[in-house]
């Protein structure tokens, strides 16, 4: 009885033995391509990266150094897309533009009316009532009235995902995704800056991916980012910033916006092009005041002539987009008594947050 007891033992120490050395097996099994199937036990990884993109399956890639050490894992997944009800509720024509050599420029010139104020008297005694009536907005012109005492503490700035192949490349995302997603911003700040430069590329030691086969050669760099305006950190690859808020004038007269971008921004001014002053809203609809687009280190600038009144609120969002590889991004405002060389792109004392708006919560 001992002798098989003891050869029932080793048999089942090797069967255990076996066991084990097959788990070890498919536990380093190599993963690497895109491909769309279920891996039961990828190799240990020692960053997980997700993309979003434009499609409707999940895939991932596996980067597998050379010699000993953890792989790391890509995922790609789909922007989702929810269902809800559009935001703008009338479609405006935008200005005639002109163009020169160098720049498109438009002119928009605006009025604004101070707020009128009525007094009355009771009979039965001194008592007084101010009222404060609002007018209308012009459209494309300020916003009559913000909140009483709000201080110029900078733009808001929200950094949204943007697909790979997504947002600013030529017939892919319009600008407006990021509303008609309903999309949340991934990080929220204050800027007075509307500028960061124009970058030449990850480091060489990056690992580099290629998520999309139909374009073969546009490379995703595994661990690549960025740092912009606002103390916000992107992924470098590709990303959307959203500038928004007022600009308040510091004279009259004609001033000049101008925009250059690597790979796109989009620039809306005054009510209803950039947003309501009534209801803060965003017209899905509307065309951009300005355009600029840019790549392969050649960015073209694109200005527009703008007529404003001193000390008046005007609605100003910039969206910018960075499709994929490097990016730069510049927004200047040249003032009536400034060159066109002087122009700035720091809104310091001059640019007010969205919570400004007169009725916002």
């Amino acid at each position: 009885m001992a002798t098989v007891f003891q050869l029932s033992k080793a048999a089942f120490i090797f069967a255990l033995s076996l066991k084990g050395a097959s788990a070890v097996d498919l536990d380093h099994d190599p993963i690497v391509g895109v491909d769309g199937g279920d891996h039961l036990n990828p190799p240990p990884c020692h960053t997980t990266i997700t993309i979003p993109y434009i499609g409707s399956t999940t895939t991932s890639t596996t980067v597998v150094p050379c010699g000993t050490g953890l792989a790391t894992l890509v995922i790609q997944t789909p922007l989702i897309t929810e269902t809800c009800s559009p935001t703008q509720t009338t479609t405006r024509k935008p200005p005639p533009t002109s163009t020169s050599r160098h720049t498109t420029t438009q002119t928009i010139r605006t009025t604004t009316k101070k707020p009128v104020t009525t007094t009355t008297t009771k009979k039965s005694g001194t008592t007084t009532t101010t009222t404060t009536k609002i007018p209308e907005p012009t459209p494309g012109g300020p916003c009559p009235i913000i909140k009483p005492r709000c201080r110029p503490e900078g733009f808001d700035i929200d950094y949204y995902a943007n697909p790979f192949a997504g947002y600013s490349r030529e017939n892919s995302l319009p600008w407006s995704y990021y509303i008609t997603q309903n999309l949340k911003p991934l990080k929220s700040s204050i800027t007075n800056v509307t500028f960061f430069p124009q970058d030449f590329g990850p480091p060489a030691n990056l690992p580099k991916v290629y998520p999309r086969p139909d374009l073969p050669g546009v490379w995703y760099a595994v661990g690549w980012t960025k740092q912009t305006n606002g103390g916000i950190v992107v992924d470098a690859n590709n990303f959307t910033l959203v500038y928004s808020g007022f600009y308040r004038a510091p004279e009259t007269g004609k001033y000049t916006l101008c925009t250059t971008a690597d790979n796109e921004n989009d620039v809306f001014f005054g009510h209803g092009n950039a947003f309501s002053c009534l209801d803060g809203k965003v017209d899905t609809n509307v065309k951009p005041l300005v355009v600029s687009t840019g790549g392969n280190y050649i960015n073209g600038i694109k200005c527009a002539d703008l007529d404003l009144v001193k000390d008046a609120y005007y609605p100003l969002r910039s969206v910018m987009g960075d499709w994929q590889g490097p990016s730069a991004f510049n927004l200047t405002m040249k003032t009536p008594s400034e060159t066109f060389e002087n122009r700035k792109n720091d809104y310091t004392g001059h640019a007010y947050p969205l919570s400004c708006r007169f009725g916002s919560v």
